[in-house]
C-alpha cells in the first residue's frame, strides 16, 4: 500500500502543476485568487483551521502547525474540489466550473512528543476570460483579457508538545510559479490589433508560527484555544511585458510588430502578514463547536510593475480585512455497530469575509454556508475517512459595472491512515 501512496503523491503534484485552478474573474486582483485553504473537512465546518476538525486526532492540519498533538498513525491525504460559478453583472449572466486536485500531504509521528509533516499543493490560481467594450464619441473599443497559471506551494510542518496540553509548530512553505496575462485591444472596424502580454515568475519562502492549548474539562469534554502568525514574506519577481501590435487577414495573423520589450528579473512581490485565533468546545467522540477570526494586512501588499498600470488596476485599493467562522461537528454514535451512519461524522458551518480590496470603491465581501460528512473507512480502529465537503457562496457586487459571484464548491478528500516508520515489537 505505501508504494501505491507514493506513487499517487508524484503523479497528484505533476498534476497539480499543469491544472488550470481558478475561473474567477476576481483572480486578475494582485496575485490571484487564494487557494492555499483548508481540507475538507474543515472547509466542512466553515473553514475553522486553528484548533482540530478530527474528533480522532488523525489528520493533519497545515494551517495551524501546532494543531497536530494527536497524531499517533501515518496519515495520507488526497483531495479533489469540484465547482460551479455564476456571474452576474447588469443584464447578463454566464458559467463555468473548473475540477482540480487540490490537496496531496504525508504527515506521521517522530516521536511521542512530536509530529511532521509534508505536503503540495496550489497557493493561487489564475483563470479568467473577460470580454468588455466601451465608446468614446463615434469610436467603439474591443478588449478581451484573459490570464492563466498560479503560484504552487511545497510545504512542511513540525509540531512539538512542550506540556500537558500546549504544543507549538512551525511551517515552511516554497512558494514558486508563473501567471501569465493578457489584454488584446482594438477599435470596431479596424484590422489593427494592439497585444499587451505579461509573463511573472515568483519564488520566496513564507513562515508560519503557530500554538494550541487543550484543557481537558472533566471526564468528556475539552477546551482547545488555537492561533498562529504567518509572516508576511517577498517573492523574488520576474516581470516580463511585451507590447506588440499585428493585423488580422480573415483568421491569419500577420504583419507583428513589437513595440516594446522589457524585463527585470530583481523585483519583488510583497505578502501580507495573518493572524488567526480560535477556540473550541468538543465532547470526546461526541460533538464540537468552534468559532474563528483571521486579520489580514493585505493593505502592506505590493506588486510591481514596468509599464502604466491598467484602469482596473489604478481603481483598486487593497485593505486589511477580517475573516470570520463558525462551524462544529456531530457524531450520533461513534461506537456504533448496528448502524454505519450513525459512526458518520456531520459538520456544519458559515464563514464572512470583508473585502480585501475595494474596486471603483466597491468593497468585494464574501460569505457562504458549508455542509459536509466524514465517512469511516478501512479498519475501525485507525480513523480512515473520506471526507465530504458542500460550499455555497458569493462574492462581489454588480454596481459599477462589476461582476457579481455565486459558487457552488465540492471537495472530496481522501485521509488513509496506517502505522509506517515504527518498528514492530514482538514479545
Amino acid at each position: 500500500m505505501k508504494w501505491i501512496i507514493c506513487s499517487l503523491a508524484l503523479v497528484g503534484a505533476t498534476t497539480i502543476q499543469a491544472q488550470t485552478v481558478s475561473v474567477s474573474p476576481y483572480s486578475s486582483i494582485g496575485i490571484g485568487e487564494q487557494l492555499f485553504n483548508n481540507s475538507a473537512e474543515q472547509g466542512a465546518m466553515g473553514g475553522i483551521s486553528t484548533v482540530p476538525t478530527n474528533p480522532y486526532g488523525q489528520n493533519a492540519n497545515f494551517s495551524n502547525p501546532a494543531a497536530n498533538q494527536n497524531i499517533r498513525m501515518t496519515n495520507f491525504n488526497a483531495s479533489v474540489r469540484a465547482e460551479n460559478n455564476e456571474f452576474k453583472t447588469g443584464q447578463d449572466q454566464k458559467s463555468a466550473g473548473s475540477f482540480k486536485l487540490s490537496n496531496i500531504s504525508l504527515s506521521f509521528p517522530v516521536s511521542k512528543k512530536s509530529s511532521l509533516g509534508v505536503g503540495f499543493q496550489p497557493f493561487t490560481g489564475l483563470g479568467y476570460n473577460i470580454e468588455n467594450s466601451s465608446e468614446r464619441g463615434d469610436v467603439k473599443q474591443f478588449s478581451t483579457m484573459t490570464g492563466k497559471g498560479g503560484i504552487n506551494s511545497i510545504h512542511a510542518f513540525y509540531n512539538h508538545n512542550i506540556a500537558e496540553g500546549l504544543s507549538v509548530g512551525l511551517r515552511a512553505n516554497y512558494l514558486f510559479g508563473e501567471l501569465l496575462t493578457n489584454e488584446k485591444v482594438t477599435v470596431e472596424g479596424a484590422s489593427l490589433l494592439t497585444d499587451y502580454d505579461t509573463r511573472t515568475n515568483y519564488r520566496g519562502i513564507q513562515f508560519t508560527l503557530g500554538t494550541m492549548y487543550q484543557k481537558r474539562i472533566g471526564k468528556t469534554n475539552n477546551l482547545y484555544v488555537g492561533a498562529y502568525y504567518t509572516l508576511g514574506s517577498n517573492l523574488n519577481t520576474d516581470l516580463r511585458e511585451l507590447v506588440s501590435t499585428y493585423t488580422y487577414l480573415g483568421t491569419t495573423q500577420g504583419s507583428l510588430d513589437t513595440i516594446s520589450l522589457n524585463r527585470n528579473s530583481s523585483l519583488d512581490t510583497k505578502l501580507p502578514h495573518t493572524f488567526a485565533i480560535g477556540t473550541s468546545y468538543t465532547k470526546d467522540n461526541a460533538w464540537s463547536i468552534a468559532v474563528e477570526g483571521k486579520f489580514n494586512t493585505w493593505s502592506d501588499f505590493n506588486k510591481p510593475t514596468l509599464s502604466s498600470p491598467s484602469s482596473v488596476a489604478n481603481n483598486t485599493e487593497y485593505k486589511n480585512n477580517v475573516h470570520l467562522a463558525v462551524g462544529g461537528y456531530w457524531i450520533p454514535d461513534f461506537n456504533s455497530y448496528k448502524s454505519y451512519f450513525n459512526r458518520v461524522i456531520y459538520r456544519a458551518g458559515a464563514y464572512y469575509e470583508s473585502a480585501p480590496y475595494s474596486i471603483y470603491g466597491n468593497d468585494i465581501n464574501r460569505y457562504g454556508v458549508t455542509l459536509g460528512a466524514g465517512f469511516p473507512i478501512g479498519k475501525t480502529n485507525d480513523g480512515s475517512m473520506v471526507n465530504v465537503s458542500l460550499e455555497y457562496g458569493k462574492r462581489g457586487t454588480t454596481s459599477n459595472g462589476l461582476i457579481q459571484e455565486n459558487y457552488l464548491g465540492m471537495k472530496l478528500g481522501f485521509d488513509l491512515n496506517d502505522i509506517w516508520f515504527r518498528k514492530r515489537v514482538i514479545d
